[in-house]
């Protein structure tokens, strides 16, 4: 496969899209028992709390359980305040547990005040550095907000001190992939999944990683499982795909872009992809219809991406879909090409017609390049071949003489571009006529500096041929001009014995 047609799978949303973390995870039941009860404690990881700290969140329970949040807010607030400026005689300020101050960060949190909350976490850690809940907790507000990178050593602390939630090795794998550290995104993903293979973000996360990681196979099959459960997913569609094309499937890669097709979720993409697939398996008519379907899915002309196609249409051997492409672009899209553009498709629509061997077309073409850029290197060199060929056509001898003449002009004008492709192509074709007309010496040099310009196996071949011919041809000149100088000198000397044999006859008389 071309690696063009890898570049054009747009990768998923889910690598830009915030994780969702559900607000239930802040009235979960941990929170609502608070430290009393059946919860008990957890040391050294939650800080305890004193018989007055406890009693106050046992007399909240009914405010937590009833959703009463701002109330329970209001309860712990006056505590703090009277505990650390006690108003009764004789009562000594306490110093307030990080426990309490969690709590309150999570009433903040449940009231909507994130920068309060955010803060009453980060005391509740300071008062306790190993406080694994307030460390989760503060991660996952950081989540919500899509602070990923506030929300990672919190995750990692937390996991440390022995918290194995799914939430929580689900919140490091997207962080893990936000920092683009996919391996480790795939393991905590993995543990996410395993402790709750029904999430769609935990199986969206290890398939993302898998992908990132171009592990095909596995993502192929988990993008496969991801399908089935959300068949309109269109970047699902698009990343199989690209599985495939890796794979090297691509006709496997054509089905997936062909339901999102009959689903009418192709993008105009999408269509240019799948038809640049058809093209590299040789299927140039099913290639035509992708390309045309793309053409009308666009709201406005990509002219490059249309110059690419009618390329690579012509370039696989299929000039008749090439030309209907731009037929049909011209017909439908028309709008205002600039001159550069206009040149393109001319010099593409060149290609087809010499593979049509339709030399009148091309001589056509050639001027309408000619006209928009006189100098224009690659039409050069075309209207020389263009030129030569007419003279292979025609009987008259001065007529084919001129028409050479005119080749030669074009070729030489050509040579002079500062594009070394053009030179090469100038150079290459005009030695190669040379050649047809077995001019083999004078052809070399054009053909060396061809060979120079873009040293192939062929055009290597093909001047060893050449010059084993050029070398023959020198040899049978230098005879010829032996002999020629052989024979002027006999002619010289008989001239010289036939005066002298004149002279002598004429003293004789």
């Amino acid at each position: 496969m071309r690696t063009l047609l890898l570049g054009a799978i747009l990768l998923s949303n889910l690598a830009a899209d915030p994780l969702k973390v559900p607000k239930e995870q802040f009235r979960s039941p941990e929170f609502i028992k608070g430290f009393v009860g059946a919860y008990g404690f957890l040391s050294p990881v939650e800080p305890k709390v004193d018989r007055e700290e406890s009693e106050l969140l046992a007399d909240l329970a009914d405010l937590f359980s009833d959703a009463r949040f701002r109330e329970a807010e209001a309860e712990i607030v006056n505590f703090i305040k009277l505990r650390k400026n006690p108003i009764e005689e004789g009562v000594e300020p306490k110093e307030v547990s990080p426990a309490l101050i969690f709590q309150l960060a999570q009433l903040y949190y449940m009231n909507d005040r994130t920068s309060d909350a955010e803060r009453a976490y980060k005391l509740a850690i300071k008062g306790h550095p190993d406080f694994r809940r307030a460390h989760k907790y503060l991660a996952l507000l950081y989540a919500s907000q899509d602070r990923v990178s506030d929300a990672l050593p919190h995750l990692k602390k937390a996991i440390q001190l022995g918290e194995a939630d799914q939430l929580v090795y689900g919140l490091l794998g997207y962080a893990y992939t936000q920092e683009n550290k996919p391996l480790a995104a795939e393991a905590a993903y993995r543990q996410a999944y395993l402790l709750n293979p029904d999430e769609a973000q935990w199986r969206s996360g290890l398939t993302l990683s898998l992908y990132q990681q171009e592990k095909w196979p596995e993502a192929a099959a988990m993008l496969g499982d991801l399908l089935s459960v959300t068949p309109e997913a269109t970047d699902f569609w698009k990343m199989q795909a690209n599985c495939f094309l890796n794979m090297e499937q691509p006709l496997r890669a054509a089905e997936n872009f062909e339901v999102l097709r009959l689903k009418g979720l192709a993008d105009e993409a999408t269509l240019n992809t799948l038809g640049d697939i058809y093209a590299d398996q040789k299927k140039p008519v099913l290639a035509l219809g992708a390309y045309l379907a793309a053409l009308n899915e666009g709201e406005s002309l990509n002219v490059e991406r249309s110059l690419t196609t009618a390329r690579i249409l012509a370039d696989y051997g299929a000039p008749r879909e090439s030309a209907k492409y731009i037929s049909y672009l011209r017909e439908k899209k028309g709008g205002n090409l600039s001159r550069s553009q206009q040149i393109e498709f001319y010099l593409i629509e060149i290609k087809i017609a010499k593979e049509s061997n339709d030399i009148l077309k091309v001589g056509e073409l050639v001027k309408k390049v000619l006209t928009l850029e006189p100098m224009n290197g690659v039409a050069l060199v075309e209207n020389g071949i263009y030129h030569e060929q007419l003279s292979d056509a025609v009987d008259d001898e001065e007529e084919a003489a001129r028409l050479r003449g005119m080749a030669r002009a074009q070729f030489t004008l050509a040579m002079k571009s500062e594009d070394e492709q053009v030179q090469y192509l100038a150079n290459r074709s005009f030695g190669q006529m040379l050649v047809r007309q077995r001019e083999f010496i004078e052809a070399m040099p054009f053909i060396e500096k061809a060979l120079a310009l873009k040293p192939t196996d062929g055009l290597s071949r093909f001047s060893k041929q050449v010059s084993i011919f050029a070398d023959r041809q020198r040899e049978t000149l230098a005879r010829e001009e032996a002999e020629r100088a052989a024979l002027l000198e006999e002619q010289e000397k008989k001239r010289e014995a036939d005066a002298a044999k004149e002279k002598d006859e004429k003293d004789e008389k």
